[in-house]
């Protein structure tokens, strides 16, 4: 039976489900009824949020093993990438092997080999040079395994090299027929049927294998699907002609499983009260003053300040843990408040209550021929969910241009700020109750991920989601969400150098674009520099980045410009020009036109922002016209991509999609609109 290998994304872990659950009921088994082992929902609960975290924030990844003809999942590997502990010298970060899990029926055709290569294979491209294994060994043949692997059942040399004892090939024939038994741990047997309604809910089984998907996005990188094959090339013309686009899109095709049909789920009991609640304190915020709010708003921000120690407390809690588990450090620092990060929240809320209130505003209207007056005039969504990553900031920012705008809001933080969150939320809630608004107009759901599945199913509790965060979390929000989502897109963003670029300008805003901080949406990811002015440029861009700790990674012109000043280039691989680093990395590419940069831009850009540097005000002109983007910058920084910088007060997100709001989302775009139609008797004939 012919499998493949792949990497798993967050949609795909319903179907790691069977499999891990089986797994522990095998670690009950082995272990007896003297261990702790939680039953098989909560230990699941838990481990998917893990997933997900690890998936979105790239701590880890997972690699599928899938029948190639039913795309059924007959095993997978979880690899986590973990930070050094006090006892071992093994650099920076060191690799983990979590789980590794394979159906018995599979057994014997080397499935688990092959996905330990996998991960051998990642932490190699990764340059991280030990791994651990966390499984447990639930019997011989699976002890055997990890010794060909390189490890020892002895404790201290659980530890191994990554490069050390190369993993046999898998057998191609029967294995146990050669004399090389390929065996796999733990030895499971799960359902080979899935039912929808066992699986968790909001999430349909996709296609197993989905190359158009490239499966090679590095963990730790929020890679943009590439519309055609990955490449800057020198003459300026497409890399990939029709053929090959062609030729991806029937791959995909042909390996996609038939979706099963949405089974109806149950939404969780406190989704369904806090949406019923949330619901009756929105018609309060939808005729609540200014005033009102203002008061409010202003008082949340006070509680804010005084109750800083608290806030710190709780945030440290979650910093430990995060650093812990070997999250990214770019993911760190979006976690990490201080004293100063606090009262920066706090006057983020003073400024929204400076601002107009949408509510009410009349957008247009006029006096038809009969008499009759007719306006269109701004109203509240109703209910928001907000479903983002470990980002205490939002969790204020939300509240705050929620209740401006007269909508109550469900907040769904990830875990990794939970204790952030909760101390946040208690805070603004008793304060909102103080200034006589009804405290549940801000909720917070820091349950399993069943709550977040069920927030994205509570049609006519919750009127609009806005997820925030990265790709993954957005594109599992926008695939499963039965609600509307307005989509906050990850920013894959570009700074092209023209040959009219006034040098001098153009190095300190590209410096400012990447360096400045480089773990935001709005930071470059890409710097494209046209041939002309490509050698003067980038010998003094390319030492300037990398003094600021920036790894470079370019096409060939672009490695040749670093040799040239002594800086290391690596040679991008194809994932390189369509990933959201979320940290001090660039991808630097040689272009020979305004044009080929169009095209390169086209290709890889998430519309989020594209900026280009020139002296030309046609070549400027048919930047601004032709790049399909929320936000076009001419001759600066695109970290001005920003409602704040923009004058709008704090923002909810970023939107990338075209309906209903684009660019930073403030106020009005939090609202909706109603027609109000006055007459005096007339009737229509």
């Amino acid at each position: 039976m012919p499998y493949e290998i792949s990497r798993a994304h967050i949609p795909d872990l319903p179907r790691v489900k069977p499999l891990w659950k089986a797994m522990l009921a095998r670690y009950a088994e082995v272990a007896g009824a003297d261990w702790p082992i939680r039953d098989a929902r909560s230990a699941w609960a838990r481990r998917h949020e893990e997933y997900m975290m690890w998936l979105n924030d790239g701590a880890g990844v997972l690699f599928l093993a899938t029948d190639s003809d039913t795309s059924e999942v007959t095993g997978y590997a979880a690899l986590h990438f973990c930070t050094s502990g006090s006892a071992f010298d093994t650099g920076e970060r060191f690799g983990e092997l979590e789980s590794l899990a394979v159906v018995e029926e599979m057994r014997g055709r080397g499935i688990g080999s092959r996905l330990l290569k996998a991960c051998r294979t990642e932490l190699e491209r990764r340059e991280i040079s030990y791994w651990a294994v966390e499984s447990l060994a639930a019997d011989d043949e699976a002890t055997r395994l990890y010794e060909r692997a390189g490890f020892s059942p002895f404790m201290l040399r659980m530890i191994q090299r990554v490069g050390a004892d190369p993993i046999p090939e898998a057998p191609t024939g029967d294995a146990t027929a050669a004399g090389n038994p390929a065996l796999t741990a733990p030895l499971l047997r799960p359902t080979r049927t899935l039912d929808v309604a066992s699986l968790d809910p909001g999430v349909v089984d996709g296609p197993a294998v989905d190359s158009a998907r490239g499966g090679s996005a590095a963990p730790a990188r929020d890679g943009a699907r590439p519309k055609a094959d990955p490449a800057v090339p020198s003459d300026g013309s497409d890399a990939a002609g029709p053929a090959t686009q062609g030729a991806a899109t029937a791959t995909a095709t042909a390996g996609a499983a038939v979706p099963t049909r949405r089974a109806e789920v149950p939404l969780a009991p406190r989704v369904r009260k806090v949406g019923e609640m949330a619901r009756a304190a929105s018609r309060v915020l939808a005729q609540a003053t200014r005033s009102a709010k203002d008061a409010a708003l202003l008082a949340m921000a006070d509680a804010l300040v005084d109750g800083t120690e608290r806030i710190l407390m709780a945030n440290w809690q979650d910093v430990q843990r995060s650093r812990a588990s070997g999250a990214p450090e770019g993911i760190v620092d979006r976690l990490t408040l201080d004293a100063s990060r606090v009262a920066a929240m706090a006057d983020a809320l003073r400024q929204v209550a400076t601002l107009p209130d949408p509510v009410g505003e009349v957008v247009r209207g006029n006096r038809l021929a009969d008499g009759k007056t007719l306006r269109q005039v701004r109203v509240p969504f109703g209910v928001v969910g907000m479903i983002y990553e470990a980002r205490p900031n939002v969790t204020a920012d939300a509240a705050a241009l929620c209740l401006k705008s007269g909508n109550a809001v469900i907040l769904r933080g990830g875990s990794a700020a939970a204790d952030s969150n909760r101390a946040l939320v208690a805070i603004l809630t008793d304060a909102l109750a103080a200034s006589g608004l009804p405290s549940d107009a801000i909720a917070l759901l820091d349950g399993d991920h069943e709550e977040a599945a069920s927030l994205m199913r509570a049609r006519g509790l919750v009127d609009v989601i806005i997820p925030r965060g990265g790709a993954e979390l957005i594109r599992t929000v926008v695939e499963t969400s039965t609600v509307p989502v307005i989509e906050t897109g990850s920013g894959n963003v570009h700074v092209y150098v023209d040959a009219a670029a006034d040098l001098r300008k153009a190095l300190d805003i590209a410096l400012n674009a990447k360096t400045q901080r480089p773990s935001v949406c709005n930071a470059a990811e890409t710097l494209l520099v046209h041939v002309d002015v490509a050698a003067t440029f980038l010998a003094d861009a390319l030492p300037r980045l990398a003094q600021a700790g920036v790894r470079l990674h370019g096409d060939e012109r672009a490695v040749a410009a670093g040799l040239a000043v002594n800086v290391e280039v690596d040679a991008a691989t194809p994932q390189d020009w369509a990933t959201e680093y979320h940290g001090l990395e660039l991808a630097v590419g040689v272009v020979d036109s305004l044009d080929h940069a169009l095209r390169h831009v086209a290709r890889y850009s998430t519309g989020h922002t594209e900026a280009i540097l020139t002296e030309d005000l046609a070549t400027a002109r048919r930047w601004t016209s032709e790049v399909d983007a929320a936000v076009v910058v001419v001759n600066a920084s695109t970290r001005f991509t920003d409602g704040a910088e923009f004058g709008f007060g704090a923002e909810i997100g970023i939107s990338t999609q075209k309906l209903h709001a684009r660019g930073p989302m403030a106020l009005p775009e939090l609202t909706s609109t109603k027609w109000i139609l006055e007459g005096d008797g007339q009737i229509r004939v």
